[in-house]
């Protein structure tokens, strides 16, 4: 099997959809010979993190003080954003090609033995999950730093047994599948906490807070909550936990909210026991890296960022990351959404920053149809403009941009995805 008809084998699971549950992944484990890998003493420990935004920012910390620490240590992420192995990592490096190749081979005739079974078919995300299960075994990891991907109780990564969880925030996305109330969406959420195992739970509102602290209650897990366990003190540079207190982070990842998303790292890496020394702190804090997070790039002559905020609560982050970092500055966006996603309070959030807008088509099977979304956009926007092509949609917005503009790529972690890898193959063809 070649790398190519790996994925291409990955991929054409993705028909079955998203299915919330966890009896077949628990079946999947136990053929797959992984049960001990999941938890036990015998095999890796797990930090689980949920959220609805910053899940991804505060794995990559977890991960990064992971390895500074000494541990072997292995990540997932969900969704990946310009390569498919980001979601399958070991110490900060991407499983290699021929590293999924051969795991990929050795699961596959186990996922279609559930084909013709009660349990239906293993779906996509199934499968990605157990071939970082595998790999973390094979690679003898001490750690993993495991990101959810579809809120908590009944996603594929939630049999494991952590040693500490987090979850990072509460917002309205995925209401179809989680919910329409911040209280429904907390409960599916707060479904990764095991009973005794500590959680670090975030800054959110008071409605989702309760449902999470009543939800670790009942657990008898013991809480470590933002602003009244966990701080940052800016003066200092520091963050504060029940263990005591940690100086000069320089937070490697851009925006205010990432000193959040770095305390809560910092406190599941001491309430999970993989602390070892400050210096693993500070080392982890600066070395942590995630693409389509407030990435600065620049394209001819143009300062873009490409940003996968998809829902109000990241748009609202962004506007405030844009505000400290570039403030004064208008907007020209590249954007579009994935159908699903409620696009106008998303919209609205930006427009005070926005000159105008650039709406370009999105690979993927939700895509929203550009000619739709120019229509949602127009009565928002003062100018609208739809194009055939992502990498054409933004040459006619640096065009556009005057050297104090700033072009921003929001909207679809899938968009950010796709015209970085189209930016990577130009530099590449180029020579740049």
């Amino acid at each position: 099997m070649t790398y190519e008809q790996a994925l291409s084998y990955i991929a054409s699971l993705e028909g079955r959809g998203w299915r919330l549950g966890l009896d077949r992944m628990e079946e999947m484990i136990r053929r797959s010979n992984l049960t001990d890998s999941v938890g036990k003493s015998s095999g890796p420990q797990f930090i689980h993190i949920a959220g609805t935004n910053g899940k991804g920012s505060t794995t990559a910390f977890v991960q990064s003080i992971l390895v500074a620490s000494g541990h072997q240590t292995g990540a997932f992420f969900s969704p990946y954003v310009v390569d498919p192995r980001e979601r399958i990592q070991l110490n900060r490096e991407l499983i290699t090609r021929e590293e999924l190749v051969a795991v990929t081979e050795k699961l596959i005739p186990i996922a279609e033995s559930f084909s013709e079974t009660d349990f239906g078919g293993i779906t996509e995300f199934e499968f990605k999950t157990a071939i970082g299960f595998e790999f973390w075994k094979q690679k003898r990891c001490d750690w993993v730093a495991l990101e959810v991907g579809l809120g908590g109780r009944l996603d594929a990564t939630n049999v494991i047994t952590p040693r500490a969880s987090i979850v990072v925030s509460i917002g309205l996305d995925h209401i179809n599948i989680l919910g329409n109330t911040l209280a429904q969406i907390a409960y599916e959420k707060s479904g990764i906490i095991k009973p005794g195992i500590p959680v670090i739970v975030g800054n959110m509102s008071e409605e989702a807070r309760n449902v999470i602290l009543n939800e670790a209650n009942e657990r008898e897990s013991p809480v470590w909550q933002w602003g009244r366990d966990i701080r940052w003190i800016p003066e200092n540079r520091a963050v504060e936990t029940p263990l005591g207190r940690h100086d000069g982070l320089a937070p490697s990842l851009i925006g205010p909210i990432q000193t959040h998303n770095l305390a809560l790292a910092i406190a599941a890496v001491e309430a999970s026991g993989a602390y070892t020394s400050e210096e693993a702190l500070r080392e982890g804090a600066r070395l942590a890296t995630i693409p389509g997070r407030f990435q600065v790039i620049t394209y001819h002559d143009r300062t873009v960022i490409c940003d996968g905020a998809h829902n109000p609560d990241s748009a609202q982050i962004l506007v405030q990351t844009l505000a400290k970092e570039y403030p004064d500055r208008s907007v020209v966006l590249v954007t579009n959404m994935l159908a699903g996603h409620e696009p106008e309070e998303f919209y609205q959030t930006l427009r005070p920053k926005v000159k105008s807008v650039h709406v370009v088509p999105v690979d993927f099977h939700r895509s929203t149809p550009v000619e739709s979304m120019v229509n949602k956009l127009s009565p928002i926007f003062k100018r609208v403009n739809g194009h055939q092509t992502p990498i054409e949609g933004l040459n006619a917005a640096v065009i556009e941009a005057s050297v104090s503009d700033l072009v921003v790529v929001t909207g679809s972690f899938y968009l950010v995805g796709e015209l970085l890898r189209e930016l990577t193959t130009l530099d590449a063809s180029t020579g740049s």
